[in-house]
């Protein structure tokens, strides 16, 4: 097993779930109410292992998941949910080897996903106009890739970000792929017509019903020729808990974030 090097992102867990995330420097420490711990005594350490803090508190030492990393990460917009991104890769099908692109990029989270379900040979293209946001994505996304040993930097594709607004044109061709989270998607429809390959898959992410249905009834009434509407989803995501001899779910869960818009290019017939 890799050992926790200097440089390195992780996760501090106690004993409450709570955690703390932190990058390794040498001669530092981590202080927080209970405590304060070396960074000398975790680098060196196998993941999974437990430090304790000088007031006694014991921390279990992990590299974070994407999920986890996203949860702690600086937010620049509102971002999609873990549970919405994963069924985003399912839906729209995303596969090693995609040239993916997506408007806009918001703090990163998607794109993540993206970069590491596309592999090596694939290639995300994001649009993104507000500097603001695209600063704090790459941030994001350059910390996770190049400080998390178990984040995939090898395997994972190329990331082309344009200072371009999607509804304005595409200037790529043949995309496999055009995942939009947008407020108003049915103005891209043109240029996505244009510049997705038959066959391949729009995925648009609203959280409003008037969003979706104005989008719909755009595809019906003027691009039914091009597209086939496979589908519009809401995802769900309830934990469980046991105790002793009791397993109830939670009290709270995470419900309504946004409606999954699917629908795939196809040849305009007569």
């Amino acid at each position: 097993m890799l050992k926790i090097k200097e440089g390195e992102l992780v996760h501090l867990i106690g004993k409450r779930g709570k955690r703390y995330q932190i990058v390794l420097n040498a001669g530092s420490s981590f202080s927080f109410t209970r405590g304060m711990v070396s960074h000398d005594d975790i680098i060196g350490l196998e993941e999974g292992n437990a430090v304790k803090s000088s007031l006694g508190e014991k921390l279990v030492v992990v590299r974070p998941t994407l999920a986890e990393y996203i949860s702690k990460m600086q937010k620049g917009s509102q971002i999609i949910y873990p549970k919405d991104i994963a069924a985003i890769l399912m839906l729209a099908d995303i596969f090693p080897g995609a040239r993916v692109l997506e408007a806009g990029i918001g703090s990163g989270a998607l794109t993540m996903a993206l970069l590491r379900a596309v592999g090596k040979d694939g290639e995300v293209v994001s649009y993104e106009r507000k500097k603001e946001f695209s600063d704090v994505a790459i941030k994001n996304i350059d910390t996770f890739f190049n400080r998390v040993e178990s984040a995939g930097k090898e395997g994972s594709g190329t990331l082309i970000l344009k200072d371009r607004d999607v509804y304005e044109g595409i200037g790529e061709k043949e995309l496999d792929r055009i995942l939009l989270d947008l407020p108003e998607p049915w103005r891209a429809l043109e240029h996505v017509d244009k510049s997705l390959r038959t066959g391949g898959i729009l995925m648009c992410y609203n959280p409003t019903v008037l969003q979706i249905y104005k989008l719909s009834r755009r595809l019906e009434l003027k691009y039914a020729r091009s597209f086939r509407v496979m589908g519009i989803y809401e995802v769900g995501l309830r934990e469980w808990e046991i105790k002793g001899r009791s397993m109830r779910p939670e009290h709270r869960m995470i419900a309504h974030t946004g409606f999954i818009f699917v629908a795939g290019k196809i040849s305009a017939c007569e």
